[in-house]
């Protein structure tokens, strides 16, 4: 049976308002960024000194505070990052968030006393990925936002780790961890914390090269909202329940969590609970949906990919003489507002706000009002994106301390002695004594009432006396200032023994000493299909491997070796490992944490999807790998293994891996299994710079966005790495042996590129 002690509500961060705000509603754990190293660069995050102050802040209101480090990192930035981890340890940061397994090593082997949360970055999507990470005794897992209310539960009660959902807030696209499109088209890559969000900008889809939707935002998903699901989140067993958005204002985070923790108090107190959805849609919005965790698809804000906050009302008149734009309110509208014009993208604050020509503070539902405007906008709904009321509001609420923790107090006092305060908080005790004696009272003697009168003063402080036992002299006197002041040095005697981290002890960061074998400058060649039909007539000669999908794989050639794809059928993998056919294949490639879980029979390759960019995480896995696409030349050559290094030398790259499908969400407004559109026609999305991102289909009516460029490198001999691999997606048998044959050439220092040869494929090549 859960208690409320056993839900976590977890809040975001991005500035110390926001920080507060969240506490002060009730959070009981706060994740945040330093300045380096987290996935949201952009936020205002927080400095060292500021770092310190948040986990003071916290840890006096019984507040966890996690932190971000949940990119990926490259060897030239290890030293930077331990001195960083050294320092988050120090001040007592009680967790760290990660995605990176080299990461992870360093961790555990030099920070023993800080819990590891594995993020969403990490895409872990299923139970065997869970039980993965608790066998490397993680702490906690955050799943993946595709997943549904039923795989989550069968997770929690299957598994003793804790699981970290997403309940409210923005929601990606593409699998967190695995979108390279703000990457491959900005330099702006979301595995370093730098994602421009392409996803929000507008796209027109092609089917078959012709237009039949312009200028949408068909990537970008409305907003989870799960509040009213609360009940079954927690009957699910979910330990941590998570809210994004360390980019928004200190408002949104105070408004959100304050709904959500009356929804998970309303719970266990067994009272109904009926949010107040409005009032969270105030604050930040792009339209609410309960996205794959209860509907197992997703809703899309086509219209307005950013915050669309409420529709106050529509555009009547605009006068070019007055420069006044009159209004037909829907809502209440207040001085200080801001207002949204989603055709022009344009918002406006509201400084002068008229009603019959007279200045206003508020108008309602139903006013004609008038603001100043100085151009001429298309007549549309206006929509109001910043409330001033809630703003004013939360800010004078976070002014005030809320938060009261119970304390017990203990008074011992004898003539002629010190007067001695233990105070007790939990398991910590603290014992101080006065400067002065207690002396004989002349005249009137103090009073237990009295004293624990006084020492109930405890202000704006974090505490409140729950209960206090004195043993004083009948005739005893000490004097009401010194009481005060006992009591002061005991609360600060106190809050300083709550800070106290000095357990915590450390190892010092090791040399990096890793064997790593001579690789031969003659690089052997493995090729990679997305279908076996794509082997047809194909001269595999001087080719070494041959990766096949796993469902595909019937041991048909010494060369083939099966993969996992990173999207694929649970039920249809387990098959497959009770079949005689894998138990015929000694090798097998995979690019999940669950198949990694499940295969530790075999000779393993690690697939690009596991995101392996430095010499930590190589030596954590100790395995084969295909080199992330996000690694650079300088870091491939900086690898230390003795394991085989992969490069991908030629591939149409995968910017997004969705879940859900563009095509049939356009025919059926949502995803419709089966529905084969993509096996009968060729569709894309166009951008605003008219470059194309063809859109493909695998059998389990995934989509995968490419990017707009092949990427062919043809410098290969030179590098640190033993394979070449091709990777082909869709490329017919006589485009695969063209592409083939240049790199057997190019590896016997035969042939640089040929672009005559290349005449067969549309689009451009990048490196």
């Amino acid at each position: 049976m859960k208690k409320r002690e056993d839900i976590e509500l977890l809040a975001p961060a991005g500035s110390f308002e926001a920080l507060v705000a969240a506490v002060q509603n009730g959070a009981n754990a706060i994740y945040l960024g330093g300045q380096k190293f987290g996935a949201r660069a952009f936020a205002h995050n927080f400095d060292y000194a500021a770092l310190k102050e948040a986990v003071d802040y916290c840890h006096l209101r019984n507040v966890k505070l996690y932190v971000t480090v949940n990119t990926l990192y490259n060897n030239a930035e290890i030293d930077e990052i331990f001195d960083y981890l050294k320092y988050l340890y120090h001040i007592g940061v009680d967790a760290l968030i990660i995605q990176d397994m080299g990461l992870f090593s360093l961790i555990k082997n030099h920070f023993p006393d800080i819990e590891i949360h594995m993020s969403t970055q990490a895409s872990v999507r299923n139970i065997e990925g869970v039980k993965y990470f608790a066998k490397q005794n993680i702490d906690r897992v955050v799943l993946a936002r595709e997943m549904n209310i039923r795989e989550i539960e069968e997770i929690c009660h299957n598994c003793s780790i804790d699981i970290e959902v997403f309940v409210h807030g923005a929601l990606c696209m593409s699998y967190s961890g695995q979108c390279l499109m703000s990457s491959m088209i900005a330099k702006r890559s979301g595995n370093k914390g730098e994602c421009g969000q392409p996803c929000r900008l507008p796209y027109s889809l092609l089917e078959d090269n012709k237009i039949i939707k312009k200028q949408k935002y068909l990537l970008s998903p409305m907003d989870l909202c799960t509040i009213e699901k609360v009940p079954k989140l927690i009957d699910a067993g979910i330990k941590s329940f998570k809210i994004e958005g360390r980019m928004k204002r200190p408002e949104y985070v105070g408004e959100v969590v304050k709904a959500y923790r009356q929804a998970i108090d309303y719970y266990f107190d067994q009272k109904n609970y009926t949010p107040n959805i409005l009032q969270m849609k105030k604050v930040f919005n792009r339209g609410f949906t309960q996205g794959f965790l209860f509907q197992d698809y997703l809703n899309l804000a086509q219209d307005i990919p950013g915050n669309q906050g409420i529709k106050i009302g529509k555009m009547i008149n605009y006068s070019k003489k007055r420069k006044m734009l009159d209004i037909k309110l829907s809502d209440t509208l207040y001085q200080n507002d801001r207002i949204y014009f989603p055709k022009n993208d344009f918002t406006r604050t509201i400084t002068k706000l008229y009603k019959n020509n007279r200045l206003v503070n508020t108008a309602y539902q139903g006013d004609l009002v008038s603001i100043e405007m100085d151009q001429l906008l298309d007549f549309q709904d206006i929509y109001k994106v910043v409330d001033a009321k809630i703003v004013e509001k939360n800010s004078k609420y976070i002014k005030n301390e809320h938060i009261k923790l119970p304390i017990q107090m203990k008074v011992f006092g004898l003539i002629g002695l010190p007067l001695q305060l233990t105070v007790i908080y939990k398991n910590k005790k603290i014992s101080v004594k006065s400067d002065q004696c207690i002396e004989k009272a002349q005249n009137v003697p103090l009073t237990n009432e009295r004293i624990k009168e006084q020492l109930s003063k405890l202000g704006n402080t974090t505490f409140y006396l729950e209960k206090c036992s004195i043993r004083f002299p009948n005739d005893g006197i000490i004097s009401i200032k010194e009481l005060n002041n006992l009591r002061r040095v005991a609360i600060d005697e106190l809050e300083k023994e709550m800070l106290d981290k000095s357990f915590r002890k450390m190892n010092d960061l090791e040399q990096f000493n890793c064997p790593s074998k001579k690789r031969e400058d003659h690089k052997k060649i493995a090729i990679q299909v997305s279908d076996i039909s794509q082997l047809e007539q194909l001269d595999l000669h001087g080719v070494e491997q041959v990766f096949v999908p796993f469902y595909q794989y019937q041991a048909q050639c010494d060369k083939y070796i099966p993969y996992v794809p990173f999207l694929y059928d649970e039920q249809d993998f387990i098959e497959f490992l009770n079949s005689v056919y894998y138990q015929k294949c000694q090798s097998i490639q995979v690019n999940d944490f669950g198949a990694l879980n499940l295969v530790s029979d075999k000779n393993i390759v690690l697939g690009y999807h596991m995101n392996i960019t430095n010499n930590k995480a190589i030596q954590k896995f100790n395995l084969p790998f295909v080199v992330s696409y996000e690694a650079s030349k300088n870091d491939i050559q900086s690898f230390k293994t003795n394991q085989d290094i992969y490069f991908t030398a030629y591939s149409q790259i995968i910017n997004m891996n969705l879940k859900y499908c563009i095509i049939s969400n356009h025919y059926f407004s949502r995803k419709q299994k089966g529905c084969y559109l993509c096996k009968q026609h060729q569709y894309c999305l166009k951008d605003r710079k008219e470059m194309n991102f063809k859109i493909v289909t695998d059998q389990y009516c995934n989509n995968y966005v490419l990017h707009t460029h092949r990427f062919y490198f043809d410098k290969i001999n030179d590098l640190n790495v033993d394979y070449i691999l091709l990777n082909f997606l869709d490329e017919t048998s006589q485009e695969i042996q063209t592409i083939v044959n240049d790199y057997l050439n190019i590896t016997k220092h035969l042939l640089s590129k040929n672009k005559n040869n290349y005449d067969i494929f549309q689009g451009y090549f990048t490196k």
